[in-house]
């Protein structure tokens, strides 16, 4: 309101003067024609001035709109909004891992409503290695895939992850080639994959489909699966520890790829972003593929793996991290906020999985494993494993999109020998594995919820015990 006042005024002082340029008449009419001409230049210079006294007012007013919304003005709108998407949410700082925690509890609630299964990834592994060995003509020792790569759900959604964590990736300046800096890396790689793939064999399932989404089924597997990921993530420390006195140099799980390691050029520019044009390619042949042949339930299951890589990606959610450093460890700040994170997933995902199964939405006894000491075992090595490897079965994949070549090394190995320990087993299922236990079957619906959520509180009741007793030194 100053700046049009101040415009007001000088524009009533440029009037008076612009009247005082009278036409002054001469002897003869060289002069006349000498005063008309100088009287002229006056009069275009003071129409100069007057059109930059309107001007200002609006410009700076627009300037001052643009700059309050962080808009340059001669970018416009379009620019606004795709600065503030960058700054909001692919910036450098990521999103809190509580925030990942909840998302994730409602991305499986939404799985378990669309897809009729709870998020998972080792089924997608298996299907991915039985597919190779059949190139090679090893299907007679793997046994023969189920589908189509494309019409498998949990394979659709590993490649859903891989998509949106490479996307997420790409936006916020965080892909980058990663090499490992030792050769041994590339063995753990090897050695991770492996453990990872027998401790999911003996446990039925990894991170997710044994442990997160176990429970949030309400299977007793999924709690057994968490004693042994927390024993293994201490034995995979103990590692971390003797391997840093060997090489006096410890090696951080997370160390490549922190928040704030920009894959920017010295120019200030993403050298990566041209490819952001390949998620988009990969997703929109996908949706058309889907939409031809009237498979919109993978289609939707895509959409659900691509929004699981982006939160992952984007929130850092790591399940080594979080079990590796809880007792201890380097990281046990960011552990105890991974696991709390956990903790806000599981309980969303469990009260969603119970309204849907109590309504009779979908079967409850719906990926309900058996439940033994073998998944305590399984447990262990997967835990030790994913430590090793430097991610577990999700964190590997939001690592391999972001360009680290040993999470790739760590892929290719469970991809292969998952199948292979899935054909092994089988002579031995009947003795290792134990019965099926649906927690709200044995202790009825009501009592079955309220003893997951005690469950689900004394666990992080010990989690506040560690942040106690580590604060207090």
């Amino acid at each position: 309101m100053g700046v049009l006042i101040r415009s007001l005024r000088a524009m009533q002082v440029m009037i008076v003067e612009y009247a005082r340029c009278p036409l002054k008449a001469h002897g003869n009419s060289s002069h006349l024609t000498i005063s008309i001409n100088k009287v002229s230049i006056e009069r275009k210079a003071y129409r100069l001035q007057w059109r930059e006294t309107l001007l200002t007012p609006i410009t700076l007013l627009y300037n001052r709109a643009g700059s309050e919304l962080g808009m340059d003005a001669k970018r416009g709108f379009t620019h606004y909004v795709r600065s503030r998407i960058r700054e909001e949410v692919f910036n450098a700082i990521g999103w809190p891992v509580w925030l990942g925690g909840i998302l994730l509890g409602v991305v499986n609630v939404l799985s378990l409503a669309w897809a009729l299964k709870p998020f998972t990834i080792f089924t997608g592994y298996l299907n991915w290695g039985q597919h190779i060995y059949g190139l090679v003509g090893l299907s007679g020792f793997v046994g023969l895939p189920k589908s189509n790569p494309l019409f498998e759900m949990t394979s659709v959604g590993d490649i859903g992850l891989l998509v949106g964590a490479f996307t997420a990736a790409i936006l916020s300046h965080e892909f980058r080639i990663r090499k490992p800096q030792r050769s041994i890396e590339y063995l753990e790689a090897v050695l991770g994959g492996i453990l990872m793939s027998s401790g999911v064999v003996l446990a039925i399932g990894c991170n997710w489909g044994g442990f997160f989404s176990a429970i949030t089924v309400l299977s007793l597997h999924g709690f057994l699966m968490l004693i042994g990921l927390i024993i293994g993530g201490w034995l995979g420390l103990l590692y971390v520890k003797w391997r840093a006195e060997r090489t006096l140099n410890l090696i951080e799980i997370t160390s490549t790829t922190t928040l704030g390691t920009s894959s920017k050029s010295r120019s200030g520019k993403n050298p990566y972003s041209a490819l952001i044009i390949t998620p988009l390619i990969v997703l929109t042949v996908l949706v058309l593929y889907y939409v031809s042949t009237d498979s919109y339930i993978y289609m939707g299951g895509l959409f659900i793996g691509i929004a699981v890589g982006v939160i992952l990606q984007r929130s850092r959610f790591c399940f080594a991290t979080a079990f590796r450093d809880l007792i201890n460890g380097p990281e046990v700040i960011r552990s105890l906020r991974l696991q709390k994170g956990i903790m806000l997933g599981l309980l969303i995902g469990v009260t969603g999985s119970f309204i849907l199964k109590y309504k009779g939405y979908i079967d409850p006894l719906l990926y309900v494993n058996p439940s033994s000491f073998s998944n305590i075992i399984g447990g262990i090595l997967f835990g030790l494993g994913m430590v090793i490897a430097g991610g577990c079965a999700s964190g590997t994949l939001w690592r391999a999109a972001e360009g680290h070549v040993k999470s790739w090394i760590a892929l290719i190995t469970m991809v292969i020998s998952y199948p292979v320990f899935m054909s092994l087993i089988k002579s031995y299922a009947s003795w290792i594995y134990g019965p099926k236990i649906f927690i709200p079957y044995v202790l009825d619906w009501g009592l079955g919820l309220v003893t997951i959520y005690v469950m689900i509180f004394a666990y992080l009741t010990f989690i506040m015990y560690l942040e106690y007793r580590f604060h207090r030194g």
